[in-house]
């Protein structure tokens, strides 16, 4: 029986995703099982909020996927803390579009939106979260941007009344049941894939460009103080001179931090580093899957993952990571056999791990076969067979 899945995800549209630096970040990781479902019996409707005029209310997206766009507030990209404000309408517009078999939310606001909409339609409604807010206290919230005062109560709604809630790892199963109160037998583990075509090793010498030597390292996230792009410069110079790489910086910063690259270009001028670190603007996926697999090293010093999946993407690509012992980070590498993890943020520590390892060729290039070898066995096509078992479970239960 083909399922007629609701796909909603009020903040990130798949359309969007070219050019956005974060190519391991939600917009890919939704588009992805979306279309992976798409081959396997299952139309997928994904919806989202309107963020330009020009969108349309309904374009396909590829076999078994079609795109719906909502209008939510004004009709162009707003931060993250100002959506909720426009919950109501776009449950409207949710209500709008008929019934399915079943609603998958993804993050907490597209679940404070659609739960309703389940229960007024009858069907299960399925919650994957990909990030938690970190508590109150917690020094993760340095720096940040402030998060709505809606966000942890909503998080707690959409963890204990959700029929199923999908994780991306283990840390995350941990949190969403410790702290947002899910019930164990109602949280699932899924861990996202990895598209092992778009990335796969280098089969041709690295070819310059933007004057970046070959052995270069790549950090690639959205610019922000929590994936540490900071931490990725300041270990750069702890390398002795003679042996250090040319470092290329991908991404873009959002409206929260609009201000944050001018310090991290300032951070290289003070480090004396303008020789070494190029910065790049967000990649569209064969660009950045080109810089991955030329890469020597991919950096992640994030202080906070759900999973990390451009340390997946990395791993396909054939290039050892070097990582923060960081929630699910610990799960997307295997660590010393895919990459090295380090359990500190101290960028003469990262200095003295990166320096060994790229002394050490041998052990960089096992370890890139080995992350090849774990990514072939984690693509979207299983990935979208687990979700769909759970999916014809809880629809069998009910």
């Amino acid at each position: 029986m083909t399922l007629r899945v609701a796909f909603v995800s009020m903040h990130t549209s798949p359309a969007e995703q070219a050019g956005t630096a974060d190519a391991g970040g939600m917009n890919v990781l939704i588009a992805s099982l979306a279309q992976a479902l798409g081959q396997q019996d299952v139309v997928v409707h994904f919806i989202t909020r309107r963020s330009h005029p020009d969108q349309r209310d309904t374009v396909p997206f590829g076999e078994g996927v079609v795109l719906h766009h909502v209008d939510a507030g004004p009709r162009k990209p707003l931060p993250k803390s100002e959506i909720d404000g426009h919950l109501d309408e776009f449950r409207e517009g949710l209500r709008s579009l008929g019934s399915f078999d079943l609603i998958h939310s993804h993050h907490w606001m597209s679940g404070v939106a659609a739960l309703p909409v389940a229960r007024e339609l009858g069907i299960p409604h399925v919650m994957t979260f990909h990030s938690v807010a970190a508590h109150p206290n917690s020094p993760l919230r340095d720096g940040e941007p402030p998060e709505s005062p809606a966000r942890l109560a909503g998080e707690v709604t959409c963890a204990t009344q959700s029929d199923l809630v999908i994780a991306v790892s283990h840390h995350e199963a941990a949190v969403v049941i410790g702290r947002c109160g899910a019930e164990p037998e109602q949280v699932a583990i899924v861990r996202p894939g990895v598209d092992v075509e778009l990335f796969h090793p280098s089969d041709t010498p690295w070819t310059p460009c933007e004057g970046v030597r070959p052995g270069y390292l790549l950090f690639a996230a959205r610019l922000q103080p929590l994936k540490g792009p900071d931490v990725a410069i300041a270990a750069l110079a702890e390398v002795p001179a003679n042996e250090r790489p040319d470092l290329v910086v991908v991404g873009q910063t959002s409206a929260d931090f609009s201000g944050y690259e001018d310090e991290l270009h300032a951070l290289v001028e003070d480090l004396g580093l303008q020789d070494r670190v190029t910065f790049l603007p967000g990649q569209d996926r064969e660009s950045l899957a080109r810089l991955m697999r030329h890469a020597a090293l991919v950096l992640v010093p994030s202080h906070s993952e759900t999973f990390g999946l451009v340390a997946l993407e990395a791993s396909a690509s054939g290039t050892p990571v070097l990582a923060a012992a960081a929630g699910g980070l610990t799960e997307a590498i295997c660590n010393t056999h895919t990459g090295l993890l380090i359990p500190v943020h101290d960028p003469v520590e990262w200095g003295r791990v990166l320096t060994s390892l790229l002394r050490d060729t041998d052990r960089l290039e096992l370890m890139g076969r080995r992350g090849r070898d774990r990514a072939l066995d984690m693509t979207w096509p299983k990935v979208a067979s687990r979700t769909l078992g759970l999916y014809r479970r809880l629809l069998g239960d009910r």
